[in-house]
């Protein structure tokens, strides 16, 4: 029953595409939300039913709506108050964008769906893990969290390190996770709930903590976004099930965390500039003198509607990029590979060929737009390639559901961690977690034989 509401939900979201009005729309657009409300619903329904409330979708399609119908359905026109679009957009696209939004995750439900593996999906299987691995983790990310914090607590020169050395930072934010992992793996039979995850965890609750403490000071959210939700995840599948009066609050007051880090992160009330209580109350009072307080705490989620705009726009006047913005991935094993392969190949630097600069120039914006994963697939691929790569992450995603190997489960946490995040970057945005996962979980399994045989990988 539920493939064939998903058949029905593809069908009618082509015809959509099909007879998109040539002018903005309310109506046509409110229509389009009904039915994602609705085929979403019974989606939703389904995977929660199926792999608990703590899953991948339950977080992906309400941030999939709110990224890309809530600007179209009840902001515009009286948009800017939003900093994006304080920058002309030609409404006789967003029609279209909606509906190859539509399209897109038409898709990804009906792959989703249609190739569930058989049985209970059970995420909480165990590895063969040596306790020193594990140990060896713990310590190593505690060791690295906490120098980090002593280079922005105690050298203080935040201001010149907003987005301190991204790669690094998602490395140390990978590294906690995995001994998050690690610990999980060492629990004996039956053992679990919050004293088991107090007596296992005491190291990575201190480098989590602390990390998560360095990047908000310095404005940054996204690390302790991903981090956030792979500890979450960890946590419901080998722990404690987080039920849904305990979830939703922690979402609501996490949103208005944001929203105020949001407001005062490049402002003079910064936390690197003012004291803690004085930054919340210049946001507290940002936000609530606001005509539009809701919105303005979504900022980060609804802006993002604007590249989705200027990718159909682009590709229209001008063509497409034909997936010169992935190829950074190509090599996303080799250090700097992508960006050799770039300059390789078309003779650009990989930061001038990725859809987010290209976006940023056309639209006249004197700062950076940011990406849209619908937008960012239809600029490089057409709507073809929305329909082929959301139909392959869907199936990629409910395979990884039920993961059978250490390595599946890196590419589903690598995937929840990105459960929100995704929608407003590109499609392969998971894949740096899922490769620092990796080398990690190798690097850390090599051991020093001191009898003077070498190193050797445990088994």
């Amino acid at each position: 029953m539920i493939v064939y509401s998903a058949f029905l939900f593809v069908i009618l979201s082509i015809f959509g595409a099909a007879f998109t009005p040539a002018e903005f729309s309310r109506q046509f657009c409110a229509i389009e939300l009904v039915l994602l409300l609705v085929f979403g619903g019974i989606f939703l329904s389904h995977k929660i039913k199926r792999n608990g409330l703590i899953c991948f979708d339950t977080f992906f399609v309400p941030t999939y709506i709110l990224i890309n119908y809530a600007h179209a359905v009840f902001i515009y026109p009286d948009d800017q108050f939003l900093p994006a679009f304080l920058f002309s957009t030609r409404s006789e696209v967003i029609p279209y964008a909606i509906a190859v939004a539509q399209v897109g995750i038409a898709m990804y439900m009906l792959a989703s769906v249609a190739f569930e593996l058989p049985g209970t999906v059970r995420k909480d299987f165990k590895i063969e893990l040596p306790a020193w691995v594990a140990n060896r983790a713990a310590y190593l990310s505690a060791l690295a969290a906490f120098g980090i914090a002593v280079f922005i607590f105690l050298i203080n020169r935040v201001q010149e390190f907003i987005h301190l050395y991204p790669r690094l930072m998602a490395a140390v934010m990978s590294l906690i996770a995995l001994s998050w992992y690690y610990q999980a793996q060492l629990l004996e039979q039956n053992e679990n709930g919050i004293v088991a995850l107090l007596k296992h965890n005491k190291l990575n609750i201190f480098a989590t903590v602390l990390f998560c403490m360095s990047q908000l000071y310095t404005g940054s959210r996204s690390e302790v976004i991903f981090l956030f939700f792979m500890v979450i995840l960890i946590i419901n599948t080998y722990y404690v099930k987080i039920k849904f009066k305990v979830l939703l609050p922690g979402v609501i007051v996490g949103v208005i965390l944001m929203g105020l880090l949001m407001v005062t992160r490049v402002s003079k009330y910064s936390l690197w500039q003012v004291s803690l209580v004085d930054s919340v109350t210049y946001g507290v009072k940002v936000i609530m003198e606001s005509p539009n307080i809701l919105w303005m705490l979504l900022t980060d989620f609804v802006v993002n509607a604007k590249p989705l705009y200027e990718a159909i726009d682009y590709a229209h006047l001008h063509g497409y990029l034909y997936g010169l913005s992935y190829f950074q991935y190509l090599f996303v094993f080799i250090p700097m590979g992508g960006s050799l392969f770039a300059r390789f190949v078309t003779g650009q630097d990989l930061v001038d060929i990725s859809s987010g600069i290209v976006l940023t120039y056309f639209s006249g914006a004197t700062y950076g737009l940011g990406i849209n994963m619908i937008g960012d697939l239809y600029v490089n691929l057409n709507i073809v390639g929305v329909c082929i790569m959301m139909f392959l992450l869907g199936f990629l995603m409910t395979r990884m559901e039920s993961p059978k190997s250490k390595y599946q489960y890196f590419i589903y946490l690598s995937l929840f961690a990105n459960c929100v995040f995704l929608v407003r970057a590109d499609i392969f945005s998971w894949l740096n977690i899922f490769v620092f996962l990796f080398i990690f979980d190798w690097l850390l399994r090599i051991r020093v034989d001191v009898s003077g045989i070498g190193e050797k990988a445990s088994e």
